[in-house]
């Protein structure tokens, strides 16, 4: 009877299948490769290295055509030219999945999965990735080690015509700097006053991510929504909902400034109309405009009580991100100062500014009478005080250490120059 029992449930295991696992695995192989190669004008891929990365937060979008040769040509956001495209090999293996590997070194691709000096894979990516499903327009994989879904989208337009407009969007809206989005049901962006104006999405300093505080306070609980852009806006990783509606694809619409969702629903299924309104915190200053000249305020020395003033100026480092603070010092006109975004505040850190002179590298660090602190971490935080449009940016030492002191390295530490208590930097 055990044996009859056995040899029954053999039968309908095989009945289940029309092919051994061998055979099967060789079917999916041969569908993920004809899908892949079919896509004439290539694929759009929505891809996450590691959306809670400190490093890089959120999706990266790539365009690739595969070829039946076993080339494949990608282009990425990421490419200052887009139309500097990267040929590499891939292949399609199978042990308990069907896996695509990008089995050459391409700039692209690798460049998120790779170790650096140090071994660290730090964007934390895949480059072998498992196929799930799919069908003529769309494809998924899964990242091998991180188990992140990438959704392949076929395109209707070449790879790069297709990432020249990712960017422009991209481009468009990062340069707004919005401190976050106002979520908004069943208008596009209503007037002072008009709608729920209170529920905001904020956007994370770095990296394409939505923060949202469910309880309304930002010191409490929140959830993470990273994105990926896409040929016509964003693309959440996950679907968001607020107030039981539920929405996960946005389109940009340049003269509202807003993100207007394509699939939103209510809890019924219904459909519905939501947007993401650009939005400001209040006394928001744009990194332009903190451009320009300035007067600076310091003490001439430690015991004075009176201070003295020079002329500095901020111009363009990284756009959006960071500065160039010239006129601390004659030697060193290239004094990075960063940009937040969230707060929309400057801020001067612990720096190496090269090499002075025969004498060594030289350092920009906070220092207090004979005592100094070499550690990034260490500076001032510079906020506007300013009113009715002026830009006054106040110095806020972050530790005890309140002094600028310009050093350099030859065995020890030897003083430049200094500044004492910096106070304010007032535009011209």
């Amino acid at each position: 009877m055990l044996a009859l029992s056995m040899s029954s449930c053999v039968n309908k295991v095989e009945e289940v299948f029309d092919a051994s696992a061998s055979e099967r695995l060789e079917q999916k192989m041969q569908e993920c490769k004809q899908l892949l190669t079919s896509a004439t004008n290539g694929w759009m891929i929505e891809y996450y290295p590691s959306f809670s990365s400190t490093y890089f937060p959120g999706g990266v979008t790539f365009a690739a055509t595969f070829n039946a040769d076993g080339n494949v040509t990608v282009t990425s956001e990421l490419a200052v030219d887009p139309a500097a495209t990267v040929t590499s090999h891939y292949s399609i293996n199978a042990s308990s999945s069907v896996v695509l590997t990008f089995d050459t070194f391409n700039d692209y691709i690798h460049y998120l999965c790779d170790p650096d000096e140090y071994a660290e894979n730090v964007y934390g990516g895949d480059f072998e990735w498992a196929y799930v499903e799919g069908d003529a327009k769309q494809m998924v994989f899964r990242g091998t080690k991180t188990d992140n879904r990438i959704v392949f989208t076929a395109l209707e337009e070449d790879i790069v015509s297709c990432v020249q407009t990712i960017k422009l969007i991209q481009q468009e809206i990062n340069a707004k700097l919005y401190t976050g989005y106002r979520w908004t049901e069943g208008a596009v962006a209503p007037a002072e006053g008009e709608g729920p104006t209170d529920i905001i999405l904020y956007a994370a300093d770095g990296g394409n991510m939505l923060i949202y505080y469910p309880d309304g306070n930002t010191e409490g609980a929140y959830e993470e929504y990273p994105f990926a852009f896409t040929a016509k806006g964003i693309s959440l990783y996950e679907p968001i909902t607020i107030n039981g509606i539920t929405a996960k694809t946005f389109e940009w619409d340049t003269t509202a400034g807003a993100l207007i969702a394509t699939d939103a629903v209510t809890e019924k299924g219904g459909e519905t109309t939501v947007s993401l309104a650009g939005w400001y915190r209040e006394g928001f200053v744009h990194y332009n405009d903190y451009l320009g000249q300035y007067t600076l305020r310091y003490k001439s020395s430690a015991t004075s009580s009176s201070y003295v003033t020079k002329t500095v100026t901020l111009k363009e480092n990284v756009p959006l991100q960071s500065y160039y603070l010239s006129g601390l010092h004659a030697s060193f006109p290239n004094v990075v100062v960063t940009y937040s975004k969230s707060t929309s505040g400057l801020a001067l850190d612990y720096q190496p500014l090269g090499q002075y002179s025969t004498r060594g590298p030289a350092y920009l660090c906070p220092g207090s009478g004979s005592s100094l602190m070499p550690a990034p971490g260490y500076g001032w935080d510079m906020v506007n005080i300013g009113e009715d449009g002026q830009i006054v940016l106040q110095f806020i030492a972050l530790s005890s250490y309140g002094d600028i002191f310009f050093l350099y390295n030859n065995g020890g530490w030897y003083l430049i120059s200094r500044l004492y208590s910096p106070d304010t930097m007032t535009k011209k």
